[in-house]
């Protein structure tokens, strides 16, 4: 029997992982652009709701408010890996993201840290993910480095969310993410 037959998530998921298992290398690459695709058919539609919104209301609408609804959907891609360190495509694929010095699951402010780079250099975290496929660019920023875990179902993500209790990690990634994208904003001279 193959993987595709014994796997409840369906025939693509299936051939995705008969992939991944083939080389190291692949894995992580196809994980990183397995996560894109997922997140970005999450973020597309929220980014068009926001975007409508923000049409509907543009005379009630301030500059700060506007652009942390620009942003948002950035901010939520950036925390793919909050639940347990493990995004959409590392639940799929079996990887996790783990803090190098304790071999313990990264904590969330690790896992956006490492995500920063995403927005500024995506090919090159590609490249860099084919070269070494424990540790990208945002890896070396957070010290952290993905490893082979055990494969879980998507919906798994529901199960951490309400398991999830807000830490200081939060106010952190908050911090850090508001000043990264009002530096962001400061480098696209039509957002001011």
């Amino acid at each position: 029997m193959t993987e595709t037959n014994n796997n409840n998530d369906g025939i693509i998921v299936g051939e995705i992982s008969k992939v991944a298992n083939s080389n190291p290398r692949i894995n992580r690459v196809l994980s990183m652009l397995l996560d894109h695709f997922i997140m970005c058919l999450l973020i597309v539609p929220l980014g068009f709701l926001i975007f409508g919104l923000g049409a509907l209301m543009k005379d009630n609408l301030n500059n700060g408010i506007g652009m942390v609804l620009v942003f948002l959907p950035f901010f939520v891609y950036l925390n793919k890996d909050f639940f347990n360190a493990k995004s959409p495509a590392k639940r799929i694929l079996g990887f996790q993201v783990i803090d190098r010095k304790t071999n313990n699951p990264a904590n969330e402010l690790q896992c956006f840290v490492r995500n920063l780079t995403i927005c500024v250099a995506w090919p090159l975290e590609v490249i860099v993910g084919l070269i070494n496929p424990e540790r990208r660019i945002g890896d070396f920023l957070a010290n952290t480095k993905v490893i082979t875990s055990e494969k879980q179902k998507l919906k798994s993500i529901f199960t951490d969310l309400k398991n999830t209790n807000l830490k200081m990690n939060f106010i952190g990634i908050l911090i850090i993410g508001g000043i990264y994208f009002y530096g962001l904003s400061l480098l696209l001279p039509s957002m001011n």
